[in-house]
């Protein structure tokens, strides 16, 4: 599977944004939680999802949208069923290794 990976790295901190091509671009709302799935913050290269979760153990933070991507990112023990949140239907999560 593929995936859109953005890395952002500066001042000793690196984000790790990964989300699902279908989701890049847009935004979801549900009550007063917005998710915006910008091309600023996730934009990127297309990549296999082993390369874009690899690099979630480096990461400072990572952003992870969409339920195959994160399935996959629960399967590897990265994130934590109960820590995904679902937005309008699009399941999100982040890691942080601090």
């Amino acid at each position: 599977m593929k995936v859109v990976l953005n890395v952002i790295r500066g001042e000793g901190q690196v984000f790790v944004n990964i989300c699902e091509k279908e989701y890049l671009g847009k935004k979801f709302i549900e009550n007063k939680v917005i998710l915006h799935v910008n091309e600023e913050f996730y934009g990127g290269e297309e990549v296999d999802v082993n390369h874009a979760l690899n690099l979630v153990e480096e990461a400072t933070v990572a952003s992870i949208v969409g339920g195959k991507v994160i399935e996959e990112a629960i399967r590897r023990g990265l994130i934590h069923k109960d820590s995904v949140l679902t937005i309008s239907g699009v399941k999100f999560a982040q890691v942080y290794n601090l």
